[in-house]
């Protein structure tokens, strides 16, 4: 085919008819473009292919870690839910007549404003953060999911320093003024409904006081109370950045489940 257009070309060119020439020099260079335009539309749709066969990968790996996530911040929230009503509901039962019934009460709320959950310091390195360091991030076609992967990785940051806040808070104020007061050992066996792992082991020790059960007198503390009062503010700093996640969580599922 090659030596057929050469010959033509050398032809027209010794019958010096030019125009043909000239006709014939236009129309391989249209076939030319052709050829190159066909070329390049084959390796398109080629790399096309790989990359759609690239997002569906990636799909599932956000899907699997939205599971993850999704059950971290269930997990969160309802311990960090249960700090907030526990230590609320010890700040009104401040002054109340201590019995048997109430003082079970009692010890599961001490139980609880004690929990405790790193979801934003266990997720620094987040799913956002693995396809930027990949090159991947703009296999992803939907902006909108770009967009919620983003706002994921920043709510996750926000949660790691606003809980460092409030573990700290924990640790170094509310802690101490507990176990000078509480015999948590008893608290922490009675709240975890005698679960064999994770039940403090039975030893013999001195009790913390005669009336280490008698808790009227932690509840009229009143640096005790503040105390609370601050963990409730600590701890609802939390609770919206979990919300807010749980939304990213529910709509990076709707772009990514379809296409399985």
């Amino acid at each position: 085919m090659i030596n057929f257009f050469r010959h033509l070309r050398q032809r027209l060119l010794t019958q010096n008819k030019f125009s043909k020439y000239l006709l014939y020099a236009i129309g391989e260079i249209v076939l030319v473009m052709i050829g190159i335009l066909l070329a390049l539309q084959v390796n398109n749709w080629n790399q096309n292919r790989l990359d759609k066969n690239e997002e569906v990968l990636l799909f599932d790996a956000i899907a699997k870690k939205m599971n993850h996530n999704r059950f971290q911040h269930q997990r969160g929230l309802k311990k960090y839910t249960e700090v907030v009503n526990g230590a609320r509901e010890l700040i009104k039962l401040s002054g109340i007549p201590m019995h048997d019934s109430l003082r079970r009460h009692v010890e599961q709320c001490l139980f609880d404003v004690k929990k405790r959950f790193l979801m934003g310091k266990s997720n620094q390195t987040s799913i956002y953060d693995e396809l930027i360091a990949s090159g991947k991030l703009n296999l992803l076609r939907s902006k909108k999911l770009r967009q919620e992967l983003t706002q994921l990785k920043a709510n996750l940051q926000l949660l790691a320093a606003y809980e460092e806040l409030q573990n700290n808070f924990v640790d170094n104020h509310l802690s101490p003024a507990l176990n000078r007061q509480v015999d948590y050992i008893s608290i922490i066996n009675i709240a975890v409904n005698n679960d064999a792992i994770n039940k403090v082991e039975d030893f013999d020790y001195e009790p913390l006081s005669a009336n280490a059960g008698d808790y009227s007198n932690l509840l009229q503390d009143r640096t005790f109370l503040n105390l609370l009062a601050e963990l409730v503010t600590h701890t609802n700093t939390l609770l919206p950045i979990y919300q807010r996640m749980g939304a990213n969580i529910q709509r990076i599922d709707s772009i990514v489940k379809p296409s399985f």
